[in-house]
């Protein structure tokens, strides 16, 4: 079964002001994945990093509906050293500490994918795809690999 660890940016696109094309398409491509971990077609990977974030969120609203989206779980990961130590190597190659954690988290989860709509993240994936053990990818990509 396909793994799938949805950042925290990600998990909040369905919430987001829906004025630009972009993110009315990204929150359509999470709702549609959201819709396959719920019949059981993907497994979602959530985290304590996850919560960690999402329980800074400002809004309280949103904290509380972006937190029943973690409920789809089946895989939950608890943040140990190892994670720490792997995410303190990624920071040297330039991801943000948040980032690298939630790398390190899904890569020692074995999800197949990290799903996120931060293009800097993307884009430091990509050129360093080699040092990851995981693919990183905006939502909207992801539902275009799985149905080509």
């Amino acid at each position: 079964m396909i793994s799938l660890y949805l950042d925290t940016c990600c998990l909040n696109r369905p919430f987001d002001e829906p004025g630009q094309l972009r993110v009315r398409a990204e929150a359509a491509a999470v709702l549609e994945i959201l819709q396959g971990i719920a019949s059981g077609q993907y497994d979602m990977v959530s985290s304590s990093v996850i919560e960690w974030e999402i329980s800074k969120h400002p809004d309280h609203l949103k904290r509380m509906e972006i937190t029943k989206l973690l409920s789809l779980a089946k895989s939950y990961a608890v943040l140990k050293e190892s994670m720490v130590d792997r995410s303190r190597n990624l920071e040297s190659f330039g991801f943000k500490s948040i980032d690298a954690l939630h790398l390190a988290v899904a890569e020692e989860s074995n999800a197949n994918c990290l799903l996120t709509t931060d293009d800097k993240l993307i884009k430091l994936a990509a050129r360093l795809q080699s040092s990851l053990r995981i693919q990183v990818m905006n939502p909207v990509q992801w539902i275009w690999t799985q149905i080509s």
